[in-house]
């Protein structure tokens, strides 16, 4: 009788279940892969909005020196296009009733985190009048759920 050669049904199980056991530990890995690229792209864009902004910010408001950092002040003079093609939109109808008249918001020395934001409802920034947001608060508003907000409250990569 002559010898059959080739692999038994018992060796081809065991192959298959090494292959099923290594996709079950790479898959996940490589999922995760995939998100925190993602994850670094929105990171990228929003610093690229945020330092426009900035600049945006600096260049055309009045700028107050306070504790080490900075302090700007400026009208609700923002506009946005929509969908629909309007470019008349004010930032005010994003933030809602607290953001009307003018705004302020604090940049840290270093210029990366913003410690808090300011809306009051009259030309002056007034204790009294003035609505203060810390950066966790923020991130819990509507417009930061939204549309996300930048510096984030964790370490960015």
């Amino acid at each position: 009788m002559k010898k059959v050669k080739g692999f038994t049904i018992i060796e081809l199980i065991v192959v298959i279940a090494i292959i099923a056991v290594l996709a079950a530990v790479i898959v996940p890995s490589l999922i995760n892969y995939t998100n925190q690229a993602r994850m670094t792209a929105i990171q990228a864009n929003a610093r690229n909005v945020y330092n426009a902004s900035k600049i945006a910010i600096t260049s055309s408001y009045e700028k107050l020196n306070i504790n080490g950092g900075e302090i700007y002040k400026g009208e609700n003079r923002g506009t946005a296009v929509a969908s629909g093609g309007s470019d008349n939109l004010s930032i005010a109808n994003f933030m809602g009733e607290d953001f009307k008249g003018y705004y302020a918001f604090k940049v840290s020395a270093d210029g990366r985190d913003i410690e808090f934001a300011v809306w009051c409802n009259n030309s002056a920034i007034d204790d009294s009048e003035v609505k203060m947001y810390t950066a966790d608060e923020m991130e819990r508003t509507a417009i930061s759920r939204g549309i996300g907000s930048y510096p984030m409250s964790y370490p960015v990569s």
